[in-house]
């Protein structure tokens, strides 16, 4: 079977057949599938979710999976592009897990109302940003700014904010992408224009 450098290589045919017949040394022969795949599996994951470790956790998924599902490859498509779909399906479902933490996309935002001033050292930009995110929350009240203390400071997640409240998950979860965007915004201009 010919294949270029930029594609993961496909398992031959025999290799498949023996895994899915349950045939003599079909445990190695799936090892050995997870050896051709698993180095793209992880790339493909870890190309799409910051957290490394997470990725690779849901690599494993992704062969666990494959190896409970092997039989129903038919081989119409590919195997790359089986494979491929069921690595999809696993970052779906952890994305939509971690909704909360994903939507938005503010990481840097983030990670500053998370940690608060003491994780930040004194020097450079970080500092700036800090005093930036403060003055840019001085600025908020009422029930957004209680959102975001019951959500930042408080450390409550999302739904139980919503069960507390009686708003709506989505909405709350909405309300917050919005106001992180603002914040964000808020930063980056307090960034670029020094006040006088």
């Amino acid at each position: 079977m010919d294949s270029d450098s930029d594609s993961p290589a496909s398992p031959p045919a025999a290799l498949l057949r023996r895994i899915q017949a349950r045939g003599p040394g079909w445990m190695e022969a799936f090892g050995e599938l997870v050896r051709i795949h698993e180095g793209w599996v992880r790339g493909f994951l870890r190309s799409r979710i910051r957290d490394w470790a997470a990725a690779d956790d849901l690599a494993q998924d992704v062969f666990v999976t494959a190896f409970r599902r092997i039989k129903t490859y038919s081989g119409e498509a590919s195997f790359e592009g089986w494979l491929r779909g069921i690595a999809v399906n696993h970052l779906r479902n952890f994305v939509r897990k971690r909704r909360e933490q994903c939507i938005g996309g503010n990481d840097e935002l983030q990670a500053l109302i998370d940690r608060g001033a003491d994780a930040f050292p004194a020097s450079g930009d970080e500092s700036g940003a800090l005093d930036a995110l403060t003055k840019c929350l001085d600025k908020i009240d009422g029930p957004s700014r209680e959102l975001l203390n019951q959500r930042y400071v408080t450390g409550k997640t999302v739904r139980e904010i919503s069960a507390e409240s009686g708003k709506g998950y989505s909405a709350l979860t909405m309300q917050l992408h919005r106001l992180r965007e603002l914040l964000a915004e808020c930063v980056q201009k307090k960034m670029e224009v020094p006040e006088s």
